[in-house]
């Protein structure tokens, strides 16, 4: 049993997720204890791939993750954009290397799972680490906050961090603190904040084929194949309810897709049949207003949903990591023993969310438009997608996005030999580390 009393601060993360396990890094490197649940296991064999952006893969640098994973991929090359109704090619962009001349680091992309393994397989202390533990409540109190597990056992300690999903069990239980203790602090409107979004190629390019109402996208690696269709839902669906697909679900939209090319020499039902694996889920997309109440706090999905066109979701998840373990840091080590207060543990956590929120709904704007942009969802974005951008180039959208990845956290109490590009970090390394290299 975990007591307060002269004992170090202690963080319980709940979810082993992307971002769940970048705060395990993050508080490892800072000394300070905390305890992982996961429901399942750690890297379970479902999703499809996961790309780390210039900013992602800047702060893998900074967890010491950088190395593994450029182990395992390839470095992005092509943007291209096809015909729906040929597959031919009306869009060809090195997006990527302009990206990395840009902000110095690289695009990369491999399968979800697989990333998440290389966080685990990285964990200095993977004790710490406890899978099958499915949370049952969140109590918060004075002097600690503890979760209760279903299996009847109980983790103690100063802070609960949620960083379990979009269907987070976490959310749910501060949202019910928050309201019990100050009635209607969050608001209906709120909690409906995060709903599901109005629905030869390569060795190692991204290629979208854009139509009317939907959207494929390809990430190709030497190996593999990464695909999604992205298509609008007939209206909204909201909290709480809650969308289940089966397997006949998927073979079924499948099959409404099966013959629309995707290139010069493929239709989808050509990937299709020869899939490994393949799901049929709701994308979510949304931020909420309140990150955190008393000692639990959120992070990744469980605060803010994106959609994956723009591959900003890993990012930014990973950046609330480092945000929220930058703020634990700071307290923790300011703080006589290092044991904060709840009301100062309250003032960190206004810092973190205060941190996030304006840079996140930058974000999740930024996705929505290209989503929208890649599914033609009005004439104007129709006519932007289809003729515009093939005419003039991606060159102003690298500039807008580089500049937003450019604006992203690092972690504070490290130092590595940072890598830069054209466009400077707003946060960088102290200038005795940094080095500058040729894009």
């Amino acid at each position: 049993m975990y007591h307060t009393d002269n004992k170090p601060f202690r963080v319980v993360i709940v979810g082993a997720g992307v971002s769940g396990l970048v705060l395990a890094h993050a508080l490892e490197l800072a000394k300070i204890d905390f305890v992982l649940l996961e429901k399942g296991v750690v890297a379970p064999p479902w999703g499809t791939s996961i790309t780390m952006v210039p900013a992602g893969a800047r702060l893998l640098h900074q967890i010491r993750c950088l190395e593994a994973v450029e182990k395992r991929c390839t470095p992005m090359k092509y943007f291209c954009c096809r015909l729906p109704s040929t597959g031919a090619t009306v869009l060809q962009d090195r997006w990527f290397d302009a990206m990395r001349e840009k902000l110095g680091y690289p695009d990369l992309t491999l399968e979800r799972r697989e990333f998440l393994q290389i966080l685990y397989d990285q964990l200095p202390d993977k004790s710490k680490v406890l899978t099958g533990k499915r949370v049952k409540n969140v109590i918060d109190d004075e002097n600690e906050a503890y979760v209760e597990l279903q299996d009847g056992s109980v983790e103690r300690g100063d802070l609960v961090v949620g960083c379990d999903g979009v269907h987070s069990t976490v959310r749910e239980a501060m949202w019910t603190i928050a309201n019990k203790t100050i009635p209607n602090f969050i608001s209906k409107k709120e909690k409906e904040r995060i709903a599901p979004m109005q629905p030869g190629l390569g060795t190692n390019d991204m290629t979208f084929v854009c139509n009317n109402g939907y959207t494929f996208q390809f990430l190709t690696q030497p190996n593999a194949i990464y695909f999604m269709i992205h298509h609008k839902l007939p209206e909204p669906i909201r909290w709480p309810a809650r969308v289940r697909y089966t397997e006949k679900d998927a073979e079924e939209v499948a099959a409404k897709f099966a013959d629309h090319p995707i290139s010069d020499s493929l239709v989808f039902g050509d990937l299709w049949r020869n899939r490994i694996r393949g799901h049929l889920i709701s994308l979510e997309e949304g931020v909420l207003e309140h990150f955190f109440f008393g000692r639990t706090v959120l992070i990744g999905d469980a605060a803010h949903k994106v959609t994956p066109n723009a591959a900003m979701g890993g990012a930014s998840a990973m950046e609330d990591s480092i945000a929220l373990a930058n703020v634990i840091h700071e307290i923790t080590t300011s703080h006589p023993g290092g044991k904060p207060s709840k009301s100062e543990a309250t003032t960190a956590l206004q810092q973190y969310q205060a941190e996030r929120l304006p840079r996140l709904k930058k974000i999740h704007d930024e996705s929505a438009f290209v989503t929208r942009l890649q599914a033609y969802d009005t004439w104007f974005l129709y006519l932007l997608m289809r003729w515009i951008l093939p005419w003039i180039g991606l060159a102003p959208i690298v500039h807008n996005v580089s500049k937003l990845g450019s604006q992203g956290p690092r972690l504070k109490y490290v130092e590595v030999k940072e890598e830069q590009g054209t466009i400077p970090w707003m946060d960088p390394q102290p200038k005795s580390t940094a080095k500058t290299v040729a894009a």
